[in-house]
């Protein structure tokens, strides 16, 4: 592939990359192998001196299995306790409103009506970096992440980041049934699946409000 067609290509699909919020049907299990593949091809934290295969582990949830309605039942219990949690706080300090509000009532939603992608997606997918130093586990998770999101939009399927998953790190329940231990890992998961609808497409964005250039001294003719 010449590299015009390639810039053309990758610049197509990280355009084109959205949140998907409603899925239907199934992928296949080959499908799903090559999406995830991308991932352990991200970065990730070589100087802690660990083989990624040791790093890096990914774990697959599929939909209409009892795993599935596990770990569903805890997100969906993890949602509640936060959102009461925060509910909590905001009536204690009701000045942190301005700042939390609006993610206090999605919190509210979600732990009422659940995470719709959990109950419809393919597949749940979980992404465990183990911590060392220097702690550079979550920009792993992001980079890996962000291949699998780019890597399903390339094959036309819908990808939901599930941002509840890093939280799960902490939940020995949680931790237990992918068989790692709490305090050693990172986590974060997305939902991977047909989507139902692609949602409008993204509005333009102009490199140059994004930018600023950094060039003090390089006009300065030297003595």
């Amino acid at each position: 592939m010449e590299t015009n067609t390639k810039i053309s290509v990758l610049d197509e699909v990280i355009r084109s990359r959205r949140t998907i919020r409603s899925f239907y049907g199934e992928i296949s299990d080959e499908t799903l192998m090559k999406i995830l593949e991308s991932g352990i091809y991200a970065p990730f934290g070589g100087a802690i001196g660990i083989p990624l295969k040791e790093v890096r582990k990914i774990f697959i949830f599929r939909q209409n299995t009892e795993s599935m309605k596990v770990v569903r039942d805890i997100i969906n219990a993890q949602l509640k306790s936060g959102a009461s949690r925060i509910g909590l706080l905001l009536k204690l300090m009701p000045f942190l409103r301005k700042k939390m509000q609006v993610f206090a009532n999605r919190l509210k939603n979600l732990s009422e009506n659940g995470i719709p992608g959990l109950t419809e997606g393919a597949f749940y997918i979980v992404i465990a970096e183990k911590s060392g130093f220097p702690p550079v586990e979550k920009q792993s998770l992001s980079h890996t992440m962000e291949n699998i999101w780019l890597t399903a939009t390339a094959y036309g399927l819908g990808f939901h980041l599930v941002s509840a998953t890093s939280l799960l790190s902490k939940n020995k329940k949680f931790m237990k049934i992918l068989a790692l231990n709490q305090g050693e890992w990172a986590l974060d998961g997305c939902v991977i699946g047909v989507p139902k609808c692609m949602p409008p497409p993204r509005e333009d964005r102009k490199i140059e409000n994004f930018i600023t250039w950094i060039d003090y001294g390089s006009n300065t003719k030297s003595a």
